[in-house]
């Protein structure tokens, strides 16, 4: 077959619904002008080529002898697992040579994310994989004229994710009207784990307020990460769903003759620079009457559980462009679903396991603060589930995805994981893929023809999209498909 992604089995296999010949120029005209709308748009923000080489060479010298400083003092497994690393990019060269020529061919590159104050980064880039129709030619979905869009959050261990990585998931779902946007965010040493989601933050808000100019439909987004991208993502839409839920709170506070609430506090800048805690503050101003009993009462004490719990969130000072409320600024319910991917979600735990696999403890504790448990998603979610509120008004439906022989990211974590979100009463679904380690699902398999994570990550598209809208066609007829258990 021409490619690995198009044999039988693969999602690329399934043509979209026949198109006239007019149709199909209409099509093809439109997705012209779409890229010749991105490209515009990055020329004029300045993508890539806006920063100097001696930008680049700076960059790469600071941060390469920052990250070999930390290398040469710690633990020297790593020099072990990147002759493993090498090793594995030259088995599959070939495969990576495809990958890199479609990724040279296709996407639109190095369009700039970055707003807010501070200066930007080289890492502030996104690439738009725009949809495919029938014939081959680009273009948006029919119906709506809007195409879902997908936000794919890379993985790397916070130090070498790269945009490119996640080509092989844009060539396999643009032909079925889907499209997809994959940002770049700061990596280690040049950023810890709060200016990394501050980068996802960005990057989200970028892709609602952008996306319907180019076909996309910023009503229809899905949020996919996968590892350390599955990480941050994570911590991103807890740390913002609880901020939503701390709001309401609040709101309902005002309405009660108990609550004594200080208009002239920004709660949400509070929490940012760790400076007070709102149940704290609510807590020595408010004098509940147990006389008053009654609706009002159990509305009071469920107003109060949920401002307790919302404080739970982390503090994050030192972000840059990561706001968690505002008017303009994106909500987890924005989102039409989120997939997260062989996640590691309990730092505590991971710490020594990545360690031993050559990870140095000291690199992670610089990426997470030396704190850990504040930024496991894992042992947020159970946190925030001990307050007994349910968050799963404010948070996406979820499929939770693991490799059963994941030794990277063991599969226990993501069980667990499932299962914290399904306690804070998130719609959440567990998917397990027997005998799949922590790459299988995106590299190894695909690779080899077998599309199982794209198949699962398309027909969540399709449960979770806009009726009437969305990607064209269905996979579930297809054949050569492994079961996915969970």
């Amino acid at each position: 077959k021409k490619n690995m992604l198009h044999r039988k089995g693969g999602p690329s296999s399934l043509p979209p619904p026949p198109k006239a010949k007019s149709e199909r120029r209409s099509h093809k005209s439109r997705i012209r002008a779409a890229r010749h709308a991105l490209r515009d748009k990055a020329a004029a923000e300045g993508g890539l080529g806006s920063f100097p080489i001696v930008y680049h060479i700076n960059l790469v010298a600071g941060m390469g002898s920052k990250l070999l400083g930390f290398l040469v003092r710690g633990t020297w497994t790593w020099v072990y697992m990147l002759g493993r690393l090498m090793l594995f990019v030259v088995v599959l060269l070939p495969g990576f040579l495809v990958m890199a020529l479609y990724y040279a061919r296709h996407p639109v590159r190095n369009v700039r994310y970055h707003s807010g104050p501070g200066r930007p980064s080289s890492r502030h880039l996104l690439d738009v994989y725009l949809p495919v129709a029938k014939g081959g030619e680009e273009g948006e979905d029919v119906g709506t004229g809007k195409a879902p869009v997908l936000v794919f959050l890379t993985g790397g261990a916070w130090i070498i994710g790269y945009k490119m990585w996640g080509a092989l998931l844009g060539r396999a779902l643009c032909p079925h009207g889907v499209m997809v946007v994959i940002p770049d965010y700061r990596n280690f040493p040049q950023a810890d784990v709060t200016k990394m989601m501050g980068d996802v933050d960005m990057a989200i808000q970028w892709v609602r307020d952008n996306v319907d100019a180019f076909g996309g439909d910023r009503d229809n987004i899905t949020l996919v990460g996968q590892s350390a991208g599955a990480h941050l993502g994570s911590m991103v839409l807890l740390t913002k769903a609880a901020a939503a839920c701390r709001a309401e709170s609040l709101s309902m506070l005002n309405k009660f003759s108990f609550a004594t609430v200080d208009e002239g506090v920004d709660f949400d800048l509070a929490i940012h620079q760790g400076l007070t805690d709102p149940g704290a503050d609510a807590d020595a101003d408010a004098e509940v009457d147990a006389d008053d009993g009654g609706d009002q009462g159990e509305a009071e004490a469920k107003c109060w559980e949920k401002e307790r719990a919302a404080s739970i969130i982390p503090s994050h000072k030192r972000v840059r462009g990561f706001t968690t409320q505002g008017p303009d600024q994106w909500k987890p319910t924005d989102l039409r679903g989120f997939i997260p991917i062989s996640g590691p979600y309990d730092l505590v735990y991971l710490s020594d396991h990545f360690q031993s696999r050559g990870l140095d403890k000291r690199i992670l504790e610089w990426i997470f603060q030396k704190a850990f448990e504040k930024y496991s998603p894992t042992i947020l979610a159970r946190n925030l589930s001990e307050s007994n509120i349910d968050l799963g008004r404010y948070f996406p439906p979820t499929c939770v995805i693991h490799g059963a022989n994941d030794v990277s990211a063991p599969c226990e974590g993501g069980v667990q994981f499932h299962a914290a979100l399904a306690q804070l009463g998130v719609d959440a679904e567990l998917v397990v893929y027997p005998s799949m380690t922590h790459t299988d699902p995106i590299l190894e398999k695909p690779f080899a023809g077998d599309q199982q994570l794209h198949r699962d990550i398309y027909e969540r598209l399709r449960k979770w999209g806009r009726k009437g809208a969305g990607a064209h066609g269905s996979l579930s007829s297809m054949t050569g498909w492994g079961a996915a258990g969970g």
